[in-house]
């Protein structure tokens, strides 16, 4: 990792003298002689990063690069805080030659001299105790990567599947949650320890046909060793249900929730999924909250997966724990040759393994003891280089192959893999340890991090930084260092790391002590920590003094409070902070002034926060990238905001918690009590945005059209003010992916919106339009490349016929039709039509009567959604033929609809479905 560090430091360097010539006169070649020397250790630190495990003297030497490449860090931007202090005094000033200056300038020479003389002598030592030429002889564990990535964008249906083994556990499983048994909660539990694929087996029997067809209802909730009860039943909630107001029942206290679940499952067949039980303990919470209220009536079950056979034998004493076991070396092998050869061309060879490499294989394969996530991580790694005998053999004597029987017995593969990643996803892998165990991370915000962090760096003719992080998260997701959940596009939307790999991950970083986690393990000494993380109420933890945080570079908060002591002083003493992320702390309701001081910061995260108001003194905060101030308190942004030239992310919406607010448009916002704020400047001052969403305003009219980066673009409000800029702004839009525009006006004898054309929006895959439009748009004039679409509001008559339109949409996969989209009584869907739609949504469209689908319609449908069509007499008979359908779920229909499809005719249509919820 210290690779990286330096490498990062170099960049840093690089790019100061480019910038700042004119105000390092007299330093430049102090900066130009730190920089070769630090060019000529980097060369020696990928090998001395392996040996510093073996080698007490190298670990020291690896840490004293590290050290002080931190500090020439810290001494370089603490430099320019103080020139961007300056200039702000001194507008317009670049050279600064006045006394002030002069001073900063004579203490930054001071402290580089220092750095240099510290580097003359560590690289001194390095001759001096033989580090040279030590291990000279060794086989390097950093093996080159002689294969060009090849960046895959695979859609859904060719993820390789890794059940390799598992099909009779699944068999027998599946067989224990389906048997009939309706006045007995039975838990099935699987046993094994971490990495054996309890997750991946309980993942595959959840989405069985015949396991979905049994139940009405399911929920699959990750535990992980610390959780808070009340955040389980609000996922299993929003997962068995369709709650309408999520953020209203957030309020509600854990016993509030268990009687909603209860209520809801009582009638209802019910499979709870409940991943990663650690102890007993942790169980008789569950069990209080969830299980008390299920037990009895009909068919209930609970499938646990955990490490701890005791766990499962409290769970059910009666049901013996299926105790998964390790592969075989024939199934071994296969896992490995999948994992190895699964990104070559596609054949019926594919995963399978050349006999010249058989052996070399089968010796690597024998080293995972049987270990699937060690089976996987290794094949991950080897599916990188290139493909000889020769490499495979070098790897085989690179490791310290000593595994251990337990829960660390593939350390050292997880630790191999990890040092043969190139030293730029080194940082972003290390990343991952700062989330909380089993957590979900949206990759659109992991990406923006990485930025933030300074990670992610211009290469060749690549000038945007997300699309190059958006690599980065695809290669290590291919090298099965990370899990994903992908969009229909094959973009990824979420993505978790395995808990053996975050052990890994937090290990190496406090090693070099990149990150720390608060909480009751947490180090006394937090000094040199560049990052600090807080996964739960800090209420009862040890204090930490700000006074040793000073070199903290993040702070990234995952608990619904901040400890008010820990909150105090942030601003004063951590002006290194690059990025702040306080998502969900509700007992934050300002920002002092002071945040104002946090020049270097490039995120802020105050989503979900109680903030109400933001002070003026953030027009400082120059080299803000990220803003998320959604679903706030707030009623309007100021000003200052709109001069951040470098904003390339901002959100701002509509506020859970002041529905009263009148939010017509940003810079005529009126509160409740009737304050009102100024108009803001013109919105084209932010030509670097990429994303935007924000409440319908008169900004759309100062420039909208000049943000020709943006790629998302989400509206709300009273769109109907600003109809023809809004129309002429979208048309030059043409880097656009998502585009959601969502009006609120009430006033329906407003002109309706006028959609031009968007044939030539090519990137634009994600459409919404909640809005009155004058027609919907002909074939010619939709997105070429559009995969999803949600319509709601359009007021579409029957003679507009909009099913004829989008049943020809080519690269369509996901519809849904909501509130007054179709005014018609009846709905035909022809055959061939919608040829690659997979999600179907129909919500909430009150004149709707009847459905025809005509036979050869929906090849590829596999989710249909009636949702509170109230008058709809009956299910569409040509279901029948529409063979590829996994789930059905209707819900909130007319009185008796339930009855009728449970039985007879309408279930004869709907009988070949595997779940059907109602």
């Amino acid at each position: 990792m210290a690779e990286g560090v330096v490498s990062f430091l170099l960049q840093k360097l690089g790019l100061l003298v480019l910038d700042e010539a004119n105000l390092l006169l007299g330093v430049d070649q102090q900066i130009m002689f730190l920089h070769d020397e630090l060019e000529w250790i980097n060369f020696f630190l990928s090998d001395a990063d392996e040996k510093r495990r073996t080698n007490k003297m190298v670990d020291v030497w690896v840490s004293q690069i590290r050290n002080l490449a931190y500090d020439a860090e810290d001494i370089i931007d603490l430099f320019m805080l103080e020139v961007q202090q300056q200039r702000q005094r001194n507008i317009g000033l670049r050279c600064m030659y006045y006394p002030k200056h002069l001073f900063t300038l004579r203490k930054f020479v001071k402290q580089i001299d220092n750095v240099n003389r510290r580097i003359e002598k560590i690289s001194a030592n390095k001759s001096k105790y033989g580090i040279d030429t030590l291990g000279a002889d060794q086989t390097s564990v950093r093996l080159k990567d002689d294969l060009a990535w090849k960046l895959r964008r695979a859609s859904i249906e060719d993820e390789l599947d890794d059940i390799v083994g598992l099909k009779k556990d699944m068999e027998d499983i599946a067989m224990l949650l389906t048997k009939e048994e309706p006045q007995r909660l039975r838990v099935v539990s699987i046993v094994a320890m971490g990495g054996s694929g309890k997750t991946t087996l309980a993942r595959s029997v959840y989405k069985r046909s015949d396991v979905k067809k049994s139940f009405d209802s399911s929920a699959w909730i990750y535990v992980s060793q610390e959780f808070n009860i009340k955040d389980l039943l609000l996922e299993t909630i929003k997962q068995v249900m369709k709650p309408t107001d999520m953020e209203l029942q957030a309020k509600k206290d854990v016993v509030q929730l268990g009687g909603i679940l209860c209520d809801y499952l009582k009638e209802r067949r019910c499979l709870l999924v409940f991943d990663d039980v650690w102890r007993r303990e942790d169980w008789d919470r569950i069990k209080e909250a969830f299980v008390a209220q299920i037990e009895g009536g009909k068919q209930r079950r609970v499938l646990l997966t955990t490490r701890n056979r005791e766990v499962a034998k409290h769970a059910d004493p009666l049901t013996e724990p299926h105790e998964l076991k390790l592969l075989g070396v024939e199934e071994s092998f296969k896992l490995f040759s999948q994992k190895v050869f699964q990104f070559e061309e596609r054949s019926e060879e594919r995963s399978s393994c050349p006999q010249d490499w058989e052996k070399h294989g089968r010796d690597l394969v024998a080293k995972c003891g049987g270990l699937p996530l060690a089976i996987v991580v290794l094949g991950g790694l080897l599916s990188t280089k290139e493909k000889t005998p020769s490499v495979w053999s070098k790897v085989l004597e690179s490791a310290n192959w000593q595994l251990n029987q337990g829960p660390n017995q593939c350390k050292d593969i997880l630790a191999l893999s990890y040092i043969n990643l190139p030293y730029y996803l080194q940082s972003c892998f290390l990343y991952f340890g700062l989330f909380p165990e089993d957590y979900e991370i949206e990759s659109r915000k992991l990406i923006q991090l990485w930025v933030a962090e300074g990670f992610i760096q211009q290469r060749g003719d690549e000038t945007i930084l997300e699309d190059i992080a958006e690599e980065y998260l695809e290669e290590l997701i291919q090298r099965s260092m990370i899990q994903a959940t992908r969009r229909l596009d094959g973009g990824v939307y979420t993505c978790r790391i395995h808990d053996l790999l975050r052990d890994l991950a937090i290990s190496e970083a406090k090693k070099d002590k990149l990150l720390e986690i608060y909480g009751k393990n947490c180090s006394t000494s937090l000094d040199r920590f560049r990052r600090l993380t807080i996964h739960s109420s800090s209420d009862g933890k040890p204090l930490i003094s700000a006074s040793t945080l000073h070199h903290l570079h993040s702070m990234l908060c995952f608990s619904k409070s901040l400890h008010k002591k820990l909150w105090k002083g942030l601003y004063l003493k951590f002006n290194l902070l690059r990025v702040l992320d306080l998502k969900g702390a509700q007992n934050i309701q300002s920002l002092p002034k002071e945040i104002g001081g946090l020049f270097l910061l490039k995120y802020l995260n105050l989503s979900e926060t109680g903030i109400q108001r933001i002070p003026h003194s953030m027009r400082n905060l120059s080299n803000l990238q990220t803003l998320d101030v959604s679903f706030t308190e707030l009623s309007y942004i100021p000003k200052e905001v709109w001069r951040m030239q470098q904003l390339r992310h901002l959100y701002f919406s509509y506020s859970y918690y002041t529905p009263g607010i009148l939010c017509n448009c940003v810079g005529e916002v009126v509160h409740m009590i009737g304050e009102s704020c100024c108009r803001p400047p013109r919105i084209d001052n932010l030509r670097n945005l990429q994303t935007l969403m924000l409440i319908s305003g008169s900004w759309i009219e100062g420039g909208l059209d000049k943000l020709t980066n943006l790629r998302e673009l989400e509206i709300e409000g009273n769109l109907m003010l600003h109809t023809k800029a809004l129309t002429n702004s979208i048309a030059q839009l043409k880097k656009l992916r998502k585009l959601r525009l969502r009006d609120h006006s009430k006033e329906k004898a407003q002109a309706p919106l006028a959609l031009g054309s968007f044939s030539h929006h090519v990137h634009l895959y994600d459409l919404t339009l909640s809005v009155r439009i004058e027609k919907l748009p002909e074939l010619k004039d939709f997105p070429p490349y559009l995969t999803e679409l949600r319509l709601s509001y359009l007021g579409l008559k029957q003679d507009d016929q909009p099913m004829a339109t989008l049943e020809k949409l080519p690269n369509l996969k996901i519809l849904r039709l909501g509130w007054d989209s179709f005014k018609g009584e009846e709905m035909i869907f022809s055959g061939g039509g919608f040829a690659k739609l997979h999600t179907l949504e129909l919500a909430e469209l009150m004149n709707l009567r009847y459905l025809k689908v005509e036979q050869g319609a929906f090849p590829c449908l596999q989710v249909f959604t009636i949702d509170y069509c109230y008058y709809l007499h009956m299910l569409p008979d040509g279901l029948r033929y529409v063979t590829t359908l996994q789930e059905l779920k209707i819900s909130r229909m007319q009185p008796g609809f339930d009855y009728n499809v449970k039985r007879g005719e309408e279930w004869e249509k709907i009988k070949h479905i595997p779940s059907v919820t109602i």
